[in-house]
């Protein structure tokens, strides 16, 4: 009596003699191959003892209804099936494992902590680009924390970077939607590019999640002024496509909203309204000239020559005084002698 083993060993064999026939039958070898296959067939009944002519025989060990072809089909399907899990698990581990490796290390987050701290020391100092260079070290070491984001960003508007500013404030929120100096951040960006509605949208935000939040109060009616006073023009141009325009540049490109924004500019103003100083500067003939060039309202010279207080010769009145009388240098003179600016509630609103 055959084994188990043996059975199956000739039942293969007749499953290949069966699937040589078909193969010969639906022509996908030569004539001269078909020659070749018979003698193959006579090779393998031999080997296993098998007789084509024993019907009994061959009912016994037949692969039929099935075919080795068939079960050929079967078996790569299985393999392109569990290859292609194979496939996806390898990639899930690999991203898992990428994971992890990106997971900062208790020591990598102690010193990007301590290169916040050595940023924020900066920026006490007023070095905003050493603090800026700071956070980014920082940043490099432990990606997942708003907070070195939003320092960075209040460095880089106070350098007048504001795009760089908007774009690491909005980086800070990705990370914790709940971090409301976020939008502080964003706000003063949006601000100090002169996009005040942006501004606005970023303060409300922010204060709704902190109500009370004194600089962000401020900030905001900032903003909700600076948009009620402009025109329906200046308000189409303050945009992020636009932002020279709508950050007060006039020509040259004379950016009033970076000088209203400049804490040095803004002391030595307030010095001189106290000091009387603002008066001898509007008779000095030079400002007196860069007034009409700013202005546009001359040729840029005078016939002559220009005396302190003399008119000019192009507009027959005192360039110097029309540019007094530009609603936003009024805005300006008004916040000198108040001793802040519009935007004082602006600031970065210390950093963390």
């Amino acid at each position: 009596m055959q084994s188990s083993e043996e059975n199956n060993c000739r039942r293969l064999a007749m499953g290949i003699v069966e699937y040589l026939d078909k193969a010969v039958a639906d022509g996908l070898v030569t004539s001269d191959g078909a020659e070749s296959l018979e003698i193959a067939k006579q090779c393998i009944t031999d080997a296993f003892e098998l007789d084509l002519e024993n019907q009994d025989q061959v009912k016994e060990l037949s692969l039929k209804p099935f075919s080795l072809d068939k079960v050929f089909d079967v078996y790569m399907a299985t393999q392109a099936k569990l290859g292609a899990n194979d496939k996806a698990s390898a990639a899930t581990t690999t991203a898992t494992t990428g994971a992890a490796a990106a997971v900062p290390s208790d020591e990598d987050r102690r010193r990007a902590d301590a290169y916040k701290a050595e940023g924020n020391s900066f920026v006490t100092q007023r070095d905003y680009k050493s603090a800026i260079d700071a956070y980014t070290k920082a940043i490099e070491l432990v990606g997942d924390t708003a907070v070195y984001y939003g320092n960075r960003a209040a460095a880089y508007s106070q350098s007048g970077e504001h795009e760089k500013a908007v774009a690491d404030a909005k980086q800070a929120l990705d990370i914790d939607s709940a971090y409301s100096k976020g939008y502080s951040r964003l706000g003063l960006a949006h601000f100090g590019l002169g996009q005040y509605q942006e501004a606005a949208d970023a303060y409300e935000k922010g204060l709704e999640l902190d109500p009370t939040n004194k600089v962000m109060l401020a900030s905001l009616e900032s903003a909700r002024s600076k948009l009620a006073a402009a025109s329906p023009a200046e308000r189409a141009a303050a945009s992020p496509t636009d932002t020279q325009s709508a950050s007060g540049s006039g020509a040259g490109g004379f950016d009033l909203g970076s000088l209203m924004n400049n804490p040095a500019l803004m002391g030595m103003a307030q010095n001189m309204m106290a000091n009387g100083g603002l008066e001898r500067l509007m008779n000095n003939p030079e400002l007196m000239n860069m007034a009409r060039n700013f202005g546009g309202g001359g040729s840029g010279g005078s016939t002559g020559g220009d005396s302190a207080g003399g008119d000019s010769t192009g507009g027959g009145s005192n360039p110097l005084a029309s540019l007094m009388n530009n609603p936003a240098l009024m805005n300006m003179a008004r916040q000198f002698m108040s001793g802040g600016n519009n935007n004082s509630g602006n600031s970065s609103g210390g950093q963390q």
